[in-house]
């Protein structure tokens, strides 16, 4: 039982949690991470309990449904991100800060609301295309992420976002905006981009990649790096689609299949495949 402290002060019985490439990357070791961690940053579960000194908790309740944005597990709040820098959501309970949790509606209390992540991940670019509407974007990639974040542009109005999943359809000079998942590829973005056009870097790699400056410079490209979106739009967004509303995510094309914790190792596998669909934990549900 992960004890409370004045900066991790709310404990979360976890009911769902997703397994995350960055999870994959900290337990094969090619992610660096604290020692002795217990993984997991994506989930939802129900508030248990408050830490004993607090004082700020009017606006919480026990049995609150929440998720949390991960990386403000720090007491500088953000870039201390829960299952990598410090315990995560892979076990029956988590210490998280009050400061970084985000309520969420009942009936996400499933994969859905474990989604939420990844989601506002998704969202980041939004910001950035409200000066390309009407303008030549795609989002590049063959991979859940890719799919996910043309899902989650279209549901903000983007529609005339389209997919590439392949290098061969990036055709030269014939894009104002390309949002990246996969970073190995970053040349061939540049090259479609037109002159002034702008990169979304949406992929989160840890490895170097090789980059040709002239052509950034040359064709004045900017280079535009993309956090989060909102959390509570992204708790809307999934609660829409729990409600079957049209124009929302499509999470059969998303989503695998839910393990026991137990049965990890299979998760895990399942994970690893090139173009798995979202693995979930199932740890306090019922």
């Amino acid at each position: 039982m992960p004890a409370l402290t004045p900066l991790r002060d709310v404990l979360v019985k976890v009911c769902y949690a997703g397994i995350c490439r960055t999870d994959i990357g900290v337990a094969n070791g090619t992610i660096s991470h604290q020692d002795n961690i217990v993984l997991g940053h994506e989930f939802c579960g129900t508030i248990e309990s408050f830490y004993s000194g607090g004082t700020e908790f009017a606006c919480w309740r026990k049995g609150q449904v929440v998720s949390c944005n991960p990386m403000m597990f720090g007491e500088k709040g953000f870039d201390t991100m829960c299952g990598k820098d410090c315990d995560g959501a892979f076990a029956e309970y988590i210490a998280v800060p009050s400061s970084a949790l985000i309520v969420m509606p009942d009936h996400l209390l499933s994969p859905l609301g474990a989604y939420l992540e990844p989601v506002a991940a998704a969202l980041a670019p939004e910001r950035f295309l409200k000066s390309f509407m009407g303008n030549d974007i795609c989002v590049f990639g063959d991979n859940r992420i890719a799919e996910l974040a043309l899902q989650v542009a279209h549901s903000m109005g983007h529609k005339e976002v389209r997919l590439v999943k392949n290098v061969l359809g990036l055709d030269s000079c014939k894009y104002d905006c390309i949002i990246e998942t996969e970073p190995q590829y970053i040349n061939e973005y540049i090259d479609a981009l037109r002159p002034g056009g702008t990169l979304i870097l949406k992929s989160r790699a840890f490895t170097p990649c090789e980059l040709i400056f002239n052509s950034v410079a040359m064709k004045e490209i900017t280079i535009q790096g993309a956090r989060y979106g909102d959390f509570y739009v992204a708790s809307h967004l999934l609660a829409a689609t729990s409600s079957g509303l049209d124009g929302v995510l499509d999470t059969e094309r998303l989503f695998g299949p839910v393990f026991e914790l137990s049965e990890y190792a299979s998760a895990f596998h399942e994970a690893q495949k090139k173009n798995s669909k979202k693995i979930f934990f199932r740890l306090c549900a019922e």
